[in-house]
């Protein structure tokens, strides 16, 4: 669901005296109340340099080659598998390199930035499943950042990135 939505929903539901579902309290570990999931074909991710951009759907993002890693989820504190794509794959489809300074934007406007070098000498992943699933908005999905346990950001958690939106280069 678009951001603008979500903010036409809370302006409805305050005139209308209620609370939408989506606002009650979350005893989610993300911090994030549910949210509906998004279409198949609805843009859920961007990569982009300069006038290059590349766009991705959820199903464009399934077919594209990917590989099962098995990772200490810092934020849950416990083993789960998410279903990856190299950072590097993303960052070659729009010529992102060196020291590229690449802004992470999640769909709550964090924003963490790095050198892409540094973002592949960490093996940045961008996780599009979790235990074999799609993951929900409410636990930063749909896309995310991850890095494997062996990586120097395994632990640097402002690099994990939640409910990514795009990846872009100042």
């Amino acid at each position: 669901m678009k951001k603008s939505a979500l903010i036409l929903i809370a302006a409805v539901a305050v005139f209308a005296n209620t609370t939408p579902s989506y606002a009650a309290e979350s005893t989610n570990p993300y911090g994030a109340s549910t949210v509906d999931p998004a279409g198949p074909t609805e843009v859920i991710f961007t990569v982009s340099k300069g006038s290059k951009k590349v766009t991705y759907t959820t199903n464009q993002l399934f077919k594209l080659k990917s590989s099962v890693i098995s990772i200490y989820e810092p934020f849950l504190k416990k083993r789960q598998s998410f279903t990856v794509i190299p950072m590097k794959y993303f960052f070659s489809t729009v010529g992102i390199a060196g020291n590229d300074k690449v802004l992470t934007n999640a769909l709550n406007d964090y924003v963490y930035s790095n050198t892409a070098s540094k973002f592949l000498a960490a093996n940045g992943y961008i996780a599009i499943k979790r235990d074999g699933q799609n993951i929900p908005y409410d636990q930063g999905g749909p896309v995310r950042i991850v890095f494997d346990d062996k990586s120097a950001w395994a632990k640097n958690l402002d690099a994990w990135n939640w409910a990514l939106a795009s990846m872009t280069v100042k």
